[in-house]
């Protein structure tokens, strides 16, 4: 990667602090962390030199700031708003402060530029080998989702489709390949994987490692 993904906050950080990470992720069944994130974890630890843990919001229960983090970048590692990003992380983010964090709170995944950049090169470079792509979300609550879901199909100028919608939609469009907004692989994606579909994107490694870029990046 040639270039910065976070000049302002760069600019902004404080000097002689360093900030650990908190990557906010759904997680399976359980708590079980995919293999892609465990990979993550340990590649960006190492790049960074500093503290790097996962918040897994299918844990029983929350696990604990370390004690020698007292200051750590909350980043939600989500795709979509839906009630995770607008509900959970803030909830998360108060309990850290409450145990004496210094927390510094990043918007939801979804919303960088410099990730929905990676994505538009990797779709340009996938739609050769598959040029009918639809993008398959998890169903979301209509209003705030909705226009979200719009601007991606403006962005990439594919169909965006809801998971529960995905059997009706591919029997009017028999050829097309479904590519699943899901970062790690989850029952969602190993349906659509069994329909001839593509694998979840943390699982590719071009996209894994613009993630890992940056994540490092972070000051």
């Amino acid at each position: 990667m040639g270039f910065d993904p976070w000049p302002l906050l760069r600019k902004r950080a404080e000097p002689g602090r360093e900030y650990g990470l908190r990557l906010v992720i759904h997680g399976r069944s359980g708590g079980v962390v995919p293999p892609c994130f465990q990979e993550l974890l340990i590649a960006v630890g190492e790049l960074r030199k500093a503290s790097v843990e996962l918040e897994v919001l299918t844990a029983e229960s929350p696990k604990p700031a370390r004690r020698d983090c007292a200051s750590q970048w909350l980043v939600p590692l989500l795709l979509l708003p839906g009630s995770h990003a607008r509900c959970d992380v803030p909830q998360i983010r108060d309990r850290l402060r409450g145990e004496g964090v210094a927390v510094k709170p990043l918007p939801f995944l979804g919303s960088w530029e410099f990730w929905w950049f990676l994505m538009s090169r990797w779709i340009a470079d996938v739609s050769v080998q598959h040029p009918s792509l639809a993008l398959i979300h998890h169903p979301l609550r209509p209003g705030l989702s909705d226009r979200f879901l719009t601007s991606l199909q403006r962005r990439f100028d594919l169909p965006v489709v809801p998971f529960d919608r995905w059997d009706r939609f591919v029997v009017d469009h028999p050829t097309m390949v479904p590519l699943p907004l899901s970062l790690a692989p989850n029952r969602m994606s190993e349906a659509l994987r069994q329909a001839g579909g593509l694998p979840s994107l943390l699982e590719d490694p071009v996209l894994r490692q613009g993630l890992i870029h940056c994540l490092a990046a972070l000051p």
